[in-house]
């Protein structure tokens, strides 16, 4: 829900909550802006099934962003990619990992000065993920 200063009700701590610059470009090149911290206090709550939004719902979240799932743990994520007319466009990749009944959260953001830069994100959260033991290390790069 809106409100009248074009902020988002349900998100009290999301960024700053304006979703001004148009409803479906706001989170791109709009007026949301949000950081890394709030970005993985956002996903500990969707993790935790504390968002203010119905158990149904945050499931939903839950199991559409799963990228990889193995007997040992699993990978939940999300990149993006803001096209910035006026500076170099901006990738971020976001998720968290489960393994060994321990939960490893992640927000990277990465300036992408050419379009090729965008396949760096994977193996850049892969390599800090497994050297923190979140992930295996022969876990396979896609």
């Amino acid at each position: 829900m809106q409100t009248r200063h074009g902020q988002i009700d349900h998100f009290s701590s999301y960024g700053n909550r304006d979703i001004g610059g148009g409803i479906d470009r706001f989170w791109l090149t709009g007026d949301l802006r949000i950081s890394a911290v709030e970005q993985i206090e956002f996903l500990r709550r969707l993790a935790a099934d504390t968002l203010p939004f119905s158990p149904r719902a945050q499931e939903t979240g839950r199991r559409i962003s799963i990228l990889e799932s193995a007997p040992d743990y699993i990978l939940r994520g999300k990149t993006g990619w803001a096209k910035c007319p006026d500076r170099v466009d901006l990738g971020w990749y976001v998720g968290w990992v489960e393994r060994a009944g321990r939960r490893w959260f992640f927000a990277l953001d990465i300036d992408m000065p050419k379009p090729a830069d965008a396949a760096m994100r994977d193996p850049i959260v892969r390599a800090v993920l497994k050297r923190v033991g979140a992930l295996p290390l022969t876990t396979p790069v896609p």
